[in-house]
């Protein structure tokens, strides 16, 4: 996984955070949306992400080798 997609990643957690802060969403979808953050949280910070496993997605870039 790339630093980019890393950080793409950790974004997006950061601001469904704030949406269920700010209380938008209550109940089921505010559920599924701690689950996502979750799942990319743990994507974003352990650089391993299932889906792209599964896949055989790849995101690094040749410099992300050096």
């Amino acid at each position: 996984m790339s630093n980019f997609d890393r950080l793409v990643r950790f974004i997006v957690v950061l601001l469904l955070v704030a949406i269920l802060y700010v209380g938008e969403f209550d109940g089921p979808i505010a559920f599924i949306i701690i689950l996502i953050s979750a799942m990319f949280l743990f994507a974003s910070v352990t650089a391993f992400c299932p889906f792209y496993k599964s896949t055989n997605i790849s995101t690094y870039d040749s410099d992300d080798y050096l």
